[in-house]
């Protein structure tokens, strides 16, 4: 049996596994966050971790960004896992407290 839910922009029913709403083009939130992926391989090369690394070091704006547009992706055993949130937020922060901290040295 088929799960509708209502979309939260338009209320139109669409089905649980969409991943846009027909009607408005919203994303549907149950499955925007739920990005699988079965191989390392397939993780695009700006989700990786190593990139979102580099972009904290380098430009820290982007890396922003990206914390903001999704997660990054490293394997651990053999699986797949996404960084945690706190982390990518606390890796923000301390380039955000670089920053600030060069303008009151000089």
């Amino acid at each position: 049996m088929s799960s509708l839910i209502n979309c939260p922009h338009c209320s139109h029913q669409i089905h649980e596994s969409a991943i846009t709403c027909p009607q408005c083009g919203a994303p549907n939130a149950k499955t925007a966050n739920s990005m699988h992926y079965t191989s390392y391989s397939q993780v695009p090369w700006h989700r990786k971790w190593w990139f979102g690394i580099a972009s904290a070091f380098v430009f820290w704006p982007l890396f922003a960004i990206l914390i903001f547009t999704g997660d990054f992706y490293k394997t651990k055993n053999g699986e797949i896992t996404a960084l945690s949130r706190k982390s990518c937020y606390v890796i923000l922060a301390c380039m955000i407290g670089l920053t600030i901290s060069r303008f009151f040295t000089d």
